[in-house]
């Protein structure tokens, strides 16, 4: 009854890129192994774009498999995907399949293989698996799926509610090296500070990533990344075995950003921006559990606002981390390190559960070069209140419990 032949890589290009699939199509992809040439930036030949309102609809994860099969290039490819310069894709949406993205380690130094790179208001990616994904370029991250915020350089400023959703990352290509980004919701791959454009409502939930990072954490992957957001929220989401849990951001700052009940687990980091320009401006990051890595050094931490700028102009707004708990991976013993924060205006840590053994120098909790700073019920397990630490004048801060105690001492002394 299926008049639509797609058993090769060119006769399923064909049929995705011609008249037969026009936009606001639904696609069907039933069981079995379906070949495709995919999309590059710059494409002329074989393969197909993403077209605005698309549904493909895969018959279950593990039943459906999308496969890129990769032309001899040096550029990123990913198995969906389109021209920016073109228009945004709307309404557009990816489901219920595995996307094999077939990494191939003898293409050349700059190539990388994803599965997924929209643009478009209210585009999402649901219930889809990427495999055998990876980056052999050094210099510019690759992701693996990507929806994009916004493009200034095509007039783009900004796009609606979109994300991914009960995505499933696993299995990198052994031969993959190079920074990747798992999950990515912002700029393109080369944005940087000098361009802006802010999504609103983007999110990451509920997602699951493993990169297979359990003793050798020497390749740069990144699991998450949300950039470029307004109201954006990443949570329910669990990382395992990653080097850099996320949202990990370096480039591109956020103005309003929700990071909240998340597991990470066997990570050098969990949550990370570092910037010297345009940081996070409103940060909440909340409920989330944080399992550092043995292997991490005592200059990674678990939570980390990062900014080499000096105040009076703060690269970060208002910032609240609160109710997070953080311990090595099985409760083991480690010399990863707790919370720090620079450059932040406003700063707010509190109720937090720190169960870290190195006694300090370095401190768990500290930061530098912040405006108003509160530290509030910071504790380990066994209930021993953790102050913060200021890097700047080498003290710590005080709070309810060390002022009541202080009152007590000063009150026995008086009466004494």
């Amino acid at each position: 009854m299926d008049p639509y032949d797609g058993s090769t890589a060119t006769k399923f290009d064909t049929l995705m890129s011609g008249a037969s699939v026009p936009a606001n199509s639904c696609v069907h992809l039933g069981p079995g192994i379906f070949d495709t040439a995919g999309y590059y930036d710059g494409l002329s030949g074989s393969g197909f774009q993403a077209k605005t309102g698309w549904r493909i609809v895969g018959s279950g994860i593990d039943v459906t498999t999308l496969r890129l099969v990769t032309p001899a290039t040096t550029q990123r490819v990913y198995a969906i995907a389109h021209a920016l310069s073109s228009s945004t894709v709307d309404s557009f949406e990816v489901s219920d399949l595995t996307i094999d993205c077939n990494f191939v380690p003898a293409q050349g130094t700059s190539w990388a293989a994803g599965a997924v790179r929209v643009m478009g208001n209210h585009s999402r990616v649901v219930r889809v698996k990427v495999i055998n994904w990876g980056n052999k370029n050094t210099g510019t991250p690759g992701f693996v799926i990507a929806m994009l915020t916004g493009d200034p350089s095509n007039g783009v400023t900004g796009v609606l509610n979109c994300g991914i959703e009960e995505g499933i990352a696993v299995d990198p290509h052994a031969s993959a090296a190079g920074p990747v980004t798992v999950l990515h919701v912002g700029g393109k791959e080369s944005a940087s500070n000098i361009e802006e454009a802010f999504g609103i409502g983007p999110y990451i939930r509920n997602c699951f990533v493993d990169c297979g990072q359990t003793t050798d954490f020497t390749k740069d992957f990144r699991g998450l990344s949300m950039a470029w957001c307004k109201g954006g929220v990443v949570e329910g989401n669990q990382v395992h075995n990653t080097r850099y849990g996320g949202p990990y951001q370096t480039a591109t700052g956020a103005q309003d950003l929700a990071v909240r009940n998340c597991v990470y687990r066997n990570v050098y980091k969990g949550p990370y921006w570092s910037m010297s320009a345009q940081g996070v401006q409103r940060l909440l990051v909340e409920g989330n559990s944080i399992e550092v890595a043995t292997a991490a050094p005592n200059t990674e931490y678990a939570i980390q606002l990062d900014s080499t700028a000096v105040p009076p102009t703060y690269v970060h707004g208002n910032i609240i981390i609160r109710d997070n708990r953080v311990r090595y991976v099985d409760s083991g013993s480690g010399n990863g390190n707790g919370i720090r924060v620079y450059n932040a205006k406003n700063l707010l840590v509190r109720e937090n559960v720190l169960d870290l053994s190195q006694a300090p120098p370095p401190y768990p909790l500290n930061c530098k070069n912040c405006g108003s700073v509160g530290y509030f019920e910071n504790r380990t397990p066994a209930g021993v209140l953790l102050r913060g630490y200021n890097e700047n004048n080498t003290t710590s801060y005080n709070e309810l419990e060390t002022e009541a105690d202080e009152a007590f001492i000063l009150g026995f002394i008086r009466k004494r």
